[in-house]
Parts: C-alpha cells; structure tokens; sequence
C-alpha cells in the first residue's frame, strides 16, 4: 500500500533533485494501472458470485471430486472411510462378470464367482448368436465393483454401478431376458466402458472406428461424463464411436485394426483436436483400442480362433499421423480372409473370454491359449464373433 509517509518522503526527494521526478511519476502510473486491473478482476468475480455462476462452476468441481472419490471406494470394495460419513454403503462382493451387449442396448449380465472361472470350459450360451449385419453382440468382462459408462454413437452416456443392474437368471441366454439401455431415435449403443479407474489417470483417449483419436484432459473428461455427453469424436458421416482408454502422458496407446494393422504411439503425442492417425483401407476398421501398460505381451484373437502373440516391445511407434501402421498378419493371410476380432495386452494368470457364432460363451487361461497357439476345439472356419480378457481379483488368481 502507499502511506501517507511515503508521499512525503516522494515530495522532499523531488524538491531536493527535480530529475527524479519522472522516476517516481512512473512508478505511480505502473502502480496505478495494477491497482486498477485487480480491481476489475474482483468485480468480474463479484459479479459471478452474486449472478451464481461461480458458485455453480464450484458445486460442479465438487459434485466431480465426490463422484471420483466414489468411484474409488467403489474398487477398494467401500473400504474407504471419510470422518464426515454418516454412513456406509453395504459392501459389494468382488465377482467377475461377463457381459453382452448389442447395438440396440440390450444388455446380458453373467456373474460369477471367482473360482468358477476355469480354463477351457463353456461358460454359457446365447439363443441367437449370429445378428444381422452390424448388429453383432460384444463380449465384456469386469469387476462387479466397477462403474460402466454406456456409448451412443451419437456421444450421449448413461452411467450404471455394475452391482445395481441385475444378472441372469439361468446361463442359457435370450435376448429377452435383456436389461435394455434403449437408444433414443437414430442412436446405437457404440460401447460400454468400465471407468472406475479413471481418476488414477491424466488423459482419456477416444478412438472410432475409422482410426480417428484424440485425447481429452481428465478433468475436462470427468466433467463431460458429469453432463452425459462426451460427444461423438468422429468427423465422417459413416464413421462411429468405437474405444476409449484411459492413459497417463508417458503411456504407449495401441489401435488395431480387423486386418491386422496397429498403430501406436506415446498418449503425450496424441492430438488434442479429432485427427485421422491411421489410414485404413474402405473394408478395414479399427477393433481395439488400449494402452500397453504395465503388461509385457500382447496377444491377437483372429475369428478363427488363431492366437497371435507378441511382446510389447515389438511394438513400433508411428513418428506421425495418418501412418498406414504395423502390420501383424502377412499379406497372403490378409488376402485368405483372416481377420482380427480383437486384441489386449495380457499378464500373468489372465484369462481370455469367447463368444462363438453358435452362441457359446467359452474361456480359456491365456497361457495355455499361448502355448496352443488357437482356441482348442475350432474349425478352421471363421467361428469367433467376440473376444475379451478379465484378470481375476487378487488372492483368487
């Protein structure tokens, strides 16, 4: 602040040398004009205060750290417990869970017990299994104490704790059994996301189908998912949703394609902006999308149930957008029609899960998958619709 001495003390040192004058006239102008800046900053903030704004932009930081924290306790099992609790959910059993789900939003939940997951067994059967063209249904696995957050293509989301949608009934499945997550005029249920996880990292990744990306700050994500809507994250008419991931800056994000092409790259090179990074060919399209990890191997499901597998520093990261990428199938199988359903960086003790275009829902423990080299028991035909892995919860691997 300036005292009444120190305008003194300027006058006296004036009138003792006038050439200092301009130095302290110059002073008070730059003082001035500081003075003034801050006091237009705190009647902007004043005004949003009195209007509700700014109590609104903070109630919404709020409502997001509650609702990450939530998501927190969720995984731990609700073990987490804040002094200001008055109370305390139940706590929910650590089950697996396979999921279905098909464009329409008709969604199959199958839990089980950890220990009912064994290798190279049936683990139930879908009526119906062979969908028309792009309706085909997809296999999910997660924890039931996860958080999955429903895709429409049209970027809208519903979020849904996996505990609180009910499971079926008998492990012969019908479509009319399904819990429905109806798609509102024109929409398709693009994906189902599990996202319990995602406060632990920095960067969402969200990839479509035609090998579009861009990477969205946490924060602006979390918000995004608050309001329902995460939009479409494509650019052309034809292309839809397909992945997301979560990463952190110095992760290696991963994206392959049905004829077995893979892009990868540091999730810190990523476009912020949506951005075609890989070139696909008209018949091609993105299956997966995930980052490597910690996980050393990455495996490949082909719909003949071949099993590919390389380890994770095999991988070669694009230098640049719109690369035509790695290839991980030869030409001449290209050209014989073998094709990726999927893939997923594996470790130690996970297991792979099935669905067959009869319907079956198998599993198989990805080390023996490894050393077999296929899915025991198929043709050579294409017999694989869906593929995903699950990691069974600690102390039961």
């Amino acid at each position: 602040m300036i005292s009444q001495d120190k305008i003194d003390e300027w006058i006296h040192e004036v009138e003792q040398r006038p050439s200092s004058a301009e130095l302290i006239i110059r002073y008070i102008a730059n003082r001035l004009s500081e003075l003034t800046r801050r006091d237009e900053e705190l009647a902007t903030q004043n005004i949003e205060l009195i209007s509700g704004r700014k109590v609104e932009e903070y109630e919404s930081r709020i409502a997001s750290l509650e609702y990450q924290l939530e998501l927190l306790k969720r995984q731990l099992g609700g073990e987490v417990v804040l002094p200001t609790e008055a109370s305390q959910e139940p706590d929910v059993k650590d089950m697996v869970v396979v999921w279905l789900y098909n464009p329409l939003g008709q969604v199959l939940k199958i839990e089980l017990e950890p220990g009912e997951i064994g290798a190279n067994r049936q683990m139930a059967r879908l009526a119906d299994a062979v969908s028309p063209a792009g309706m085909q249904p997809v296999v999910l696995a997660s924890s039931s104490l996860e958080e999955l957050l429903f895709i429409f293509d049209s970027g809208r989301t519903v979020r849904h704790p996996a505990s609180q949608l009910p499971a079926s009934a008998s492990l012969s499945l019908d479509w009319g059994q399904a819990i429905v997550e109806e798609p509102r005029v024109r929409e398709e249920l693009a994906a189902i996301q599990p996202i319990a996880r995602m406060p632990l990292y920095e960067l969402c990744i969200q990839a479509s189908r035609r090998g579009y990306v861009k990477k969205i700050n946490m924060a602006a994500f979390t918000s995004h998912v608050a309001k329902d809507y995460i939009g479409k994250g494509v650019l052309l008419p034809a292309d839809k949703p397909c992945c997301l991931a979560f990463a952190n800056p110095q992760d290696l994000f991963v994206m392959v394609s049905r004829e077995g092409y893979i892009f990868s790259m540091p999730a810190a090179s990523l476009p912020t902006a949506i951005q075609e990074v890989i070139q696909l060919a008209i018949t091609d399209h993105i299956t997966s999308a995930f980052v490597a990890g910690q996980q050393s191997s990455i495996i490949f499901i082909t719909a003949n149930g071949k099993v590919v597998h390389r380890e994770t520093g095999w991988l070669e990261p694009a230098r640049s957008f719109k690369s035509m990428g790695q290839a991980i199938l030869s030409k001449s199988r290209r050209e014989a029609g073998v094709r990726i359903v999927g893939a997923a960086p594996v470790g130690q003790g996970d297991y792979a899960v099935f669905l067959h275009l009869d319907g079956r829902i198998s599993v198989a423990e990805v080390s023996e998958l490894l050393a077999a080299g296929s899915l025991p028991g198929e043709e050579a035909e294409p017999s694989i619709v869906s593929f995903t892995t699950l990691s069974l919860p600690e102390g039961n691997a």
